[in-house]
């Protein structure tokens, strides 16, 4: 299980977190295809695991990822065949980031670019380090978007903002990136980054599963959803976690002035 050469899975067992590393930091991250492969085998296998509360994904070495390889672009003797594979492949990667039942966390540790903008953007919650900066980089290289990044950035910046760093490869830092809502947070260099990605990772860990669930279905949905049909969902929701024990814990334990002891039940 997790044995791969392109991504590296660390498992915190005792607090049911994983971290999903993209491990080429000789070629910056860049997503080749077997990296995406070995991505999307990684998330089905996590998915299997009952007692995962919490997934983090980041970059071994200085980078988060730069990208496509274009190496692998340039080597390509069907540019069109290749290229059509690969976004395919990582539209997979996408879904199943999405459709992750336990949220996740980007903890985008440098520069971010081209296909791993849209994976960060895909993520519930991005954090980055102070010296990341981010851009879409499709367009500098005749290309346009893949991996969601045209879908989810002008939700996150808006479209003017996403239009700027889509069509004219603006580049944003991590600054920016705060200040237009694009991170929840940001993390000196000096500090412990991961260590700061953990702090999150642990409260959402010790949250109420069945309720975090829930909230990201309505979530991802509301882009979709008119308002009687989310006021539906809702209520539906809603209903299911007044059922689980975790409720029960959580009237208790704000009766009590305590802090709640969750279960995901």
């Amino acid at each position: 299980m997790f044995k791969y050469e392109n991504i590296k899975i660390e498992l915190d067992e005792s607090n049911r977190i994983a971290t999903l590393h993209f491990n080429r930091p000789n070629s910056m991250n860049a997503f080749s295809f077997e990296l995406v492969s070995e991505f999307c085998k990684a998330i089905n296998e996590l998915r299997s695991l009952t007692s995962l509360k919490c997934l983090i994904i980041t970059g071994m070495g200085k980078n988060f990822s730069v990208g496509g390889d274009i190496k692998e672009f340039k080597e390509a003797k069907e540019p069109q065949e290749f290229m059509g594979k690969l976004a395919d492949k990582l539209h997979e990667g996408i879904m199943l980031l999405k459709d992750l039942s336990v949220p996740s966390l980007a903890a985008v540790n440098g520069p971010c670019f081209g296909a791993s903008l849209g994976y960060a953007c895909s993520c519930d919650i991005r954090i980055c380090r102070e010296s990341a900066s981010f851009g879409a980089a499709f367009a500098g290289i005749g290309l346009s978007p893949d991996s969601s990044t045209s879908y989810h950035l002008p939700k996150l910046v808006g479209l003017s903002l996403a239009t700027e760093m889509i069509l004219l490869n603006r580049i944003i830092t991590a600054k920016e990136a705060l200040q237009f809502g694009l991170v929840s947070m940001t993390v000196p260099d000096e500090k412990d980054f991961l260590g700061d990605v953990m702090k999150i990772a642990l409260k959402i860990s010790q949250g109420p599963t069945i309720a975090y669930k829930n909230i990201k279905d309505l979530l991802n949905n509301s882009y979709k959803n008119d308002l009687v049909t989310h006021l539906k969902n809702e209520s539906e929701k809603i209903k299911k976690c007044a059922g689980t024990k975790d409720f029960q814990e959580g009237i208790k334990a704000f009766l009590e002035k305590r802090k709640p002891n969750f279960e995901g039940k």
